[in-house]
C-alpha cells in the first residue's frame, strides 16, 4: 500500500521525526504539505539522499519550483527531475500559476477587498524586504475578506508570482495586522504566550506561529492542488474568539 506521507528521521529536518503529507503525486512533481517553521531548502537537501520510498515515488533529482518561506505552512512543489523542474519553473516565471494564501489578522478597517501592487526589494543589510519604487520588483496581491469574527478576521491573498515575504509586507502596507508577525510589525498577538496561558490546552507550541498558510496552487497544466487549513490555524481562530 502506497504511503501518503514522506518520513524524515530525527535531527534531519528538525529535532524530532517528521511526517510530511503528500497532497499530489504526478509524473513531473510531488506536492507536499510543508509544516510551519520548516525550511524548504532542508527538505530538498534530504530528499536528495537516496531512499527507497523516494525512488518508488519517481524522484530522481528533486528541485524546488518555488522557494516556500520557512515560517509559512502549506503547499510545496518538488520537481522530480531536472527536465520537469525547468518546465515548471518556466510556467512559474511566466506567472501562469495562481497562489492562494489564508491568513488571520486583527480587526482592520480596510474594507472587504483591497489590492496592493507596491514594488518589493531586498533590504541591503538584513533578511527582510522593503518597498522601493527605485529598485523594487513588480508585485501584485489581491486581498479579500473571508470572515469577520469580531476579535479577528480571516482573509485570503491571491497572487501569480509570490516574491519573498510579499504577502506579509503587502498586508502590513495595507494596514492589516497579520497575527504572529514580528518582522514587519510589532503589535500583533503573541501567539505563543496566549497558548501557554490557556489552561489545560492540548496544543503546545515551542515557536512563534505566523498565521499564514498557502492553501491552493492552480495552473492550467495540472489539477488544482489544495491544502486544508492546519490544526494550529483553526485552533488559533477558535482561541481568539474566547
Amino acid at each position: 500500500m502506497e504511503r501518503n506521507f514522506i518520513g524524515f528521521p530525527p535531527n534531519t529536518i528538525c529535532e524530532t521525526s517528521l511526517k510530511v503529507q503528500i497532497l499530489a503525486n504526478r509524473d513531473d512533481f510531488l506536492a507536499i504539505d510543508k509544516p510551519p517553521n520548516i525550511s524548504s531548502e532542508k527538505i530538498i537537501d534530504h530528499m536528495r539522499i537516496p531512499r527507497k520510498q523516494l525512488a518508488d515515488l519517481g524522484i530522481v533529482s528533486p528541485k524546488e519550483i518555488f522557494i516556500a518561506e520557512g515560517e509559512l505552512s502549506g503547499i510545496f512543489l518538488v520537481a522530480k527531475t531536472k527536465k520537469s523542474a525547468a518546465e515548471l519553473r518556466n510556467l512559474y516565471g511566466s506567472q501562469l500559476f495562481t497562489f492562494t494564501f489564508d491568513l488571520l489578522t486583527l480587526p482592520t478597517a480596510v474594507g472587504k477587498e483591497i489590492t496592493c501592487d507596491l514594488p518589493i526589494a531586498k533590504h541591503f543589510s538584513c533578511d527582510k524586504m522593503v518597498i522601493s519604487h527605485k529598485t523594487g520588483k513588480k508585485s501584485h496581491t489581491d486581498f479579500r475578506l473571508i470572515e469577520n469574527m469580531g476579535t479577528h478576521e480571516h482573509w485570503q491573498a491571491i497572487t501569480h508570482f509570490p516574491r519573498q515575504h510579499q504577502i506579509r509586507i503587502h498586508a502590513h502596507e495595507c494596514g492589516m495586522k497579520l497575527i504572529g508577525e514580528n518582522l514587519y510589525a510589532s503589535n500583533t498577538v503573541d501567539v505563543t504566550k496566549k497558548f501557554l496561558k490557556t489552561p489545560n490546552s492540548k496544543t503546545h507550541w515551542s515557536t512563534q506561529y505566523l498565521a499564514l498558510h498557502l492553501s491552493c496552487v492552480e495552473c492550467n497544466s495540472f489539477p488544482k492542488i489544495e491544502s486544508p487549513l492546519p490544526k494550529k490555524f483553526q485552533s488559533l481562530s477558535k482561541l481568539l474568539q474566547k
